[in-house]
């Protein structure tokens, strides 16, 4: 790295050669006019990063050089109005911390086919420096993220997926979100309580099966008039919530709340509308998307739970970044990411 003049005749070029030979062998090289040497691991960058930092050297110098690190974002299709907001959100931030070097690309998989999602999973570990997931908590699911996570780090994203190997779970506290809808759904149906339904998406993700805890072991707690008749599994598929709601009804029309932890509202609120129940039931459910916003000012659902897209995809990055010492400051240690409740009277317009 030949320092230009100025930097000869000052103590920063020793400084610079000191953080070069911070690093084991010293091959990471970042020329002055835009050539970079191939074939440096993005832990060698790392290393050079860390000790520009302890030589107090400006650590911009280094990253406009640093090698462009891709990382694969593991989602469900994005016709779950969710998906498509985290996707975009995935979007917005790169796209505005080019300086992280940092870039996503999402990857769609069919979680309920468990062979694809692994032969899926296995392709894309052989070309991405890192990997985001959002996946159902399944042995093999575990077993193979923790062999990808031998070689790169794995960060499970809004549902965890413990003892796989990952590097952090960014996400809410899906108990206590739960834990939320239950008291909403026992002062919503006060003294008198009722029979209550709960509608799943997938009972493999962790983070729906947390809900669920967090819900049943609340109302167990403080509203014991309120009766968990049924639970029943959408597996994600709108058209089949609503028959789920339907089919529920038909065996017990003395049901007054649905607690909804995925996806299908529009489609509950269809069926609900079909048997002349809806006034009379109550819906609280998950995630601000724009059809739920509509059915929530509509009065059709009243509340939603919602968790912060991009406050996950933040942290997300930035734990990465910081295990790759991309960071200018390390992060704030929080457990959780927050979730806030939406009623008709304090919902958003967009």
């Amino acid at each position: 790295w030949p320092p230009d003049p100025v930097q000869r005749r000052g103590g920063r070029d020793a400084a610079v050669s000191g953080a070069r030979r911070g690093v084991a062998g010293g091959h990471f090289a970042p020329h002055v006019h835009g050539r970079r040497r191939g074939g440096v691991s993005p832990k060698k960058e790392a290393k050079v990063l860390e000790c520009a930092q302890q030589l107090n050297l400006d650590r911009r110098l280094f990253k406009g050089y640093l090698k462009l690190l891709r990382v694969a974002v593991v989602m469900q299709s994005p016709k779950n109005p969710f998906f498509k907001r985290l996707r975009d959100e995935f979007t917005d931030y790169t796209a505005t911390h080019t300086d992280l070097r940092l870039s996503c690309f999402v990857q769609y998989v069919n979680i309920v086919n468990p062979s694809q999602t692994e032969a899926e999973l296995a392709r894309i570990a052989q070309s991405y420096d890192a990997m985001v997931i959002v996946g159902p908590n399944t042995a093999p699911l575990r077993r193979q993220l923790k062999a990808i996570a031998s070689h790169i780090p794995v960060i499970t994203l809004v549902s965890d997926i413990p003892q796989s190997g990952r590097l952090a779970y960014v996400g809410p506290d899906n108990r206590k979100a739960g834990r939320v809808a239950g008291e909403l759904i026992g002062r919503f149906l006060g003294p008198a309580g009722g029979d209550v339904l709960i509608l799943l998406g997938l009972h493999q993700y962790h983070g729906h099966e947390e809900r669920e805890m967090g819900f049943r072991a609340l109302l167990r707690e403080r509203f014991s008039q309120c009766r968990i008749v049924d639970m029943v599994e959408s597996n994600e598929d709108q058209a089949l919530a609503g028959k789920l709601v339907r089919d529920a009804f038909w065996k017990n029309p003395n049901i007054r709340a649905i607690y909804n932890i995925s996806a299908g509202n529009s489609a509950i609120v269809k069926a609900l509308k079909s048997l002349g129940v809806l006034e009379q039931t109550v819906v609280v459910t998950h995630e601000l998307t724009p059809d739920r916003r509509t059915l929530l000012q509509e009065g059709h659902i009243d509340a939603i739970i919602d968790q912060s897209p991009r406050q996950e995809v933040e942290r997300a990055i930035e734990s990465l970044a910081q295990y790759f010492n991309r960071l200018d400051q390390p992060l704030v240690d929080q457990t959780y990411t927050p979730f806030q409740i939406f009623l008709r009277e304090n919902c958003p317009d967009d």
